[in-house]
């Protein structure tokens, strides 16, 4: 018996005509199986009118992730008969003929929308009871040591082929990531051109181009990119491609964690390389370095961390990151930088010889004391939007997400900008500015700079210029 495959691809589509469509592409791109979610069906498609792609391709077949809904139970029993495997989700009441389906292609999943409970074994141990091919343990990471409460749980019970454990929401997604290297016997992704199927869930692209799945392993070095809240970042994209074209095993993850403290703490046992750091953690880390840079010392915020015999290394790329980017500017160019933290102290110190420079804040007293720090002048928040610039430096997070921005438009009347959020698209400052005619240098003018220095920092090589 063909066994459930390591890479599954999610398929909820509204129509059984897309359904069918989605699924043979995502067969065609390198899944393993293909999962279609019938509760993702509008109402008045039929159901069963997928169930023949099972003698074309392997096949899962899942409704609803509580409970079964009236009719799945045929349904499930009718793709079963068409040779799908069928995804049954566990509760109190199931009978223990479980619908009299066939258990050698049966998934029994537990998931937990909300968290991860302490004791993921117990769940384990009922659907283990009940004796399914695979059981299945999906709960909802809150933060980074739900990760490890997955992790710990497939290196006390995976391994064997039968488990099948990762965490939803962004917290979560390492756990996907990471999942088969750990002794998960699957993991999940979203089918080509598809959303994704639960919060966290990547895009088969990105698990097979991006992570190189198939190839990870448990001792491979990891790399992580810690911050709160993680947006989604073009990082991943960049490190793993230069550790593919260099030929290392090394990958690089996000790891969304509210305290960096924890996360170091916790991730000695994750064979972690390097980290990179962002908000709001630049300033935090430092006390869990053992030797840090003199420009670290001077900023006092650390973007970077290096493993050495002693402990973590701590410097800061930023500061060449944003020279770079603005190389081109001319000298005597006034300078105003919106916030006040580590990504501003970076700016703050590499527009040292550009010009004049000013600085603004929510908070008026940490703007003060910025500015008497870096020897720049202080702009009240309130009146940013008149305040005279040629270059306007967005150090804040606002523009990761939604359609704020952190100046107004009428206070957009210089030439440059350099946002330092990167964001697919541009942020609503960007594309404000843009509309504007103020020249804009995006994130990724500072970021790929400076992400090239840690690579180098982190494996003594530079970085393939053949990679993106």
């Amino acid at each position: 018996m063909q066994g459930l495959g390591s890479l599954i691809a999610t398929v909820a589509r509204p129509s059984t005509a897309e359904a069918v469509v989605a699924a043979r592409s995502a067969r065609a791109a390198g899944a393993d199986r293909v999962e279609i979610r019938l509760d993702a069906l509008a109402e008045g498609e039929d159901p069963a009118s997928v169930f023949p792609l099972a003698a074309e391709m392997p096949l899962l077949i899942a409704g609803a992730r509580d409970r079964v809904r009236p009719g799945e139970r045929r349904l499930l029993m009718n793709a079963q008969a068409a040779g799908a495997w069928v995804d049954l989700p566990w509760a109190a009441d199931l009978p223990d003929d479980l619908f009299g389906l066939d258990r050698t292609r049966l998934v029994l999943s537990w998931h937990d929308s909300a968290d991860t409970p302490a004791d993921l074994g117990s769940a384990l141990a009922r659907l283990r009871d009940l004796h399914p091919a695979v059981a299945k343990i999906v709960s909802t990471a809150r933060d980074f040591p739900d990760v490890l409460a997955v992790r710990d749980l497939l290196a006390r019970e995976g391994g064997r082929g039968d488990l099948c454990a990762f965490a939803m929401g962004a917290p979560g997604v390492p756990s996907r990531i990471l999942a088969l290297a750990w002794g998960s016997c699957s993991t999940y992704a979203s089918a080509p051109g598809g959303t994704p199927a639960a919060p966290g869930q990547l895009n088969m692209e990105e698990m097979l181009d991006t992570y190189r799945l198939r190839e990870l392993r448990a001792n491979d070095p990891l790399y992580a990119l810690i911050g709160w809240p993680l947006e989604r970042s073009r990082s991943p994209a960049l490190f793993n491609a230069w550790f593919g074209a260099a030929g290392l095993p090394d990958r690089y993850l996000p790891f969304p964690t509210r305290s960096a403290a924890g996360f170091l703490e916790g991730g000695r046992t994750l064979g972690l390389a390097g980290v990179a750091v962002t908000i709001p953690h630049k300033e935090a880390v430092l006390a869990n370095c053992s030797q840090t840079s003199r420009l670290v010392r001077l900023l006092g915020a650390c973007n970077t961390l290096a493993k050495r015999e002693r402990g973590w290394f701590g410097v800061n790329t930023d500061v060449f990151g944003v020279r770079r980017a603005l190389a081109s500017l001319p000298r005597g160019s006034r300078c105003l930088i919106l916030g006040n933290g580590g990504a501003a102290a970076a700016a703050a110190l590499a527009l040292r010889s550009i010009g004049p420079t000013a600085v603004s804040g929510r908070d008026s007293r940490r703007t003060v004391s910025f500015a008497r720090r870096f020897h720049v002048e202080s702009v009240p928040w309130g009146t940013r939007a008149r305040a005279a610039w040629d270059l306007l430096v967005n150090a804040t997070p606002v523009g990761q997400s939604g359609e704020e921005s952190p100046m107004p438009g009428e206070g957009l009347s210089g030439r440059w900008l350099l946002d330092m959020v990167v964001r697919p698209g541009g942020t609503p400052l960007a594309r404000a500015a843009l509309a504007r005619g103020v020249e804009v240098f995006p994130g990724e003018a500072m970021l790929v700079p400076q992400a090239r220095l840690q690579f180098r920092l982190w494996t003594g090589r530079r970085p393939p210029r053949a990679a993106p």
